[in-house]
């Protein structure tokens, strides 16, 4: 075993330029550790003095000129690239200087995922908190979007019981392992609207959730799909326009809209594509830069022939990519090839079911298939670390689709091999 440093009395140190991000990073390492150890550290702007230990956190470019970073010297490896990080241990040189962890970040996202580095560094014990003495973590994301979908629904087996805390809860265990995207659904959805379960109204929950992931400056992806019949009448257009403008309303924060093609929704591309141009404008009133996403899965040869046909000769200005979901009638490759390279795509790969669906399990004993069905918990870190292999190289990232917590192990699977491929499984 190497050496160890106790930061079991540490200070976290947190500049008084630092902005309200910066300190709920602060709030999610303090809160974290003290879960585990009993262990409250203190929060200040200024290391303490005599033989305390600090932790120093914040943005890199807010820190840079102190004194505590210019002991640390350059900490730019992986802090100068976007949502990138750096966690060290300095040496301690000779004259009993105080020990120093410096967790930085390039923006407030590498932040959060820098404490993410590092409580997953720590060794925690009941009433005792110690980091190794050489410790140096440095990371930048391979790819941009790395996210699940947690939908609020009584479809699922999982999030419908959950409360606003819980959620929280479990975002902030995603954050931790470099998730940046979190994928909500509208009230209305393929699905029962209530059930005993569900604490708080849809809508509700919805205006909530989006304040909890600003706090954590993560994104919201709303899934939201166009199931009316006839998108052709006036009446429809007018009515679904109102209700959806609705929804986008109560997003205090809103990134992105995912409108799939299909599973569930059944209107042909050129009549789904001039509702969308509607929709658009009604998205950018409220949240005028977030991006609007379409998926041709659940689209016929010849809907998915149209489509790319679209794209070419009539390309939607508003669009900004394209997802790869269950239920498309092309390989990643051969869509990458059909789609105008302007548009980037978006994986959207089901990590819930386990047959009769996107990735079945290979050679999956017929006895368990039947006994378990097809929602079991559902573990598959070298299966899913070989897909992602396979398809994030054509893709900007993935946001999951997930029922629950049967698949937790592939959401944490997903969201590190998104943030460095080559992480050992």
């Amino acid at each position: 075993m190497g050496m160890r440093i106790s930061l079991t009395r540490a200070v976290v140190v947190v500049p008084a330029t630092a902005t309200p991000r910066e300190h709920q990073a602060a709030a999610l390492l303090v809160e974290e550790v003290q879960r585990r150890t009993g262990v409250r550290w203190e929060v200040r702007p200024e290391p303490p003095e005599g033989d305390a230990p600090a932790i120093v956190l914040g943005v890199v470019s807010r820190l840079r000129g102190t004194d505590s970073l210019n002991a640390a010297g350059s900490l730019t490896s992986g802090s100068a690239r976007a949502e990138g990080y750096d966690v060290i241990v300095p040496p301690v040189r000779d004259g009993g200087e105080a020990p120093r962890v410096w967790v930085t970040g390039h923006d407030a996202r590498g932040v959060f995922f820098g404490v993410g580095r590092l409580l997953r560094s720590l060794h925690m014990a009941e009433g005792t908190v110690e980091v190794d003495a050489d410790l140096v973590h440095r990371g930048a994301p391979a790819y941009p979007v790395r996210g699940h979908q947690l939908g609020y629904r009584p479809k699922n087996n999982t999030y419908d019981a959950w409360s606003p805390e819980d959620y929280e809860r479990y975002v902030r265990d995603l954050v931790v392992f470099g998730t940046n995207t979190i994928e909500l659904m509208p009230p209305n959805t393929d699905d029962e609207d209530t059930n005993a379960l569900m604490k708080v109204p849809k809508l509700e929950m919805l205006g909530i959730l989006s304040r909890m992931l600003d706090r954590y400056d993560v994104d919201l992806s709303l899934w939201y799909p166009a199931m009316q019949n006839d998108y052709e009448d006036p009446a429809v257009i007018k009515q679904q326009l109102s209700e959806w403008g609705e929804v986008f309303e109560r997003c205090e924060r809103l990134d992105a809209v995912f409108v799939p093609g299909g599973d569930p929704g059944h209107t042909p591309p050129d009549v789904l594509v001039k509702f969308l141009d509607q929709v658009e404008k009604v998205l950018h009133r409220s949240h005028p830069e977030a991006e609007m996403w379409l998926s041709p899965q659940g689209f016929s040869e010849a809907w998915i022939q149209q489509f790319f046909a679209l794209l070419h000769d009539h390309p939607p200005q508003w669009l900004t990519g394209l997802v790869y979901g269950p239920w498309t009638r092309r390989t990643l490759p051969r869509m990458r090839e059909e789609t105008p390279a302007r548009y980037p795509i978006r994986l959207y790969p089901d990590i819930a079911h386990t047959f009769n669906c996107q990735f079945p399990v290979p050679g999956w004993d017929p006895a368990f298939m039947r006994t378990l069905g097809r929602e079991p918990i559902n573990p598959r870190p070298m299966g899913y670390a070989r897909i992602h292999e396979l398809l994030a190289p054509y893709t900007v990232g993935f946001v999951t689709y997930s029922e629950g917590a049967n698949d937790d192990v592939n959401k944490f699977v997903w969201t590190a091999l998104g943030f460095d491929p080559h992480a050992d499984v």
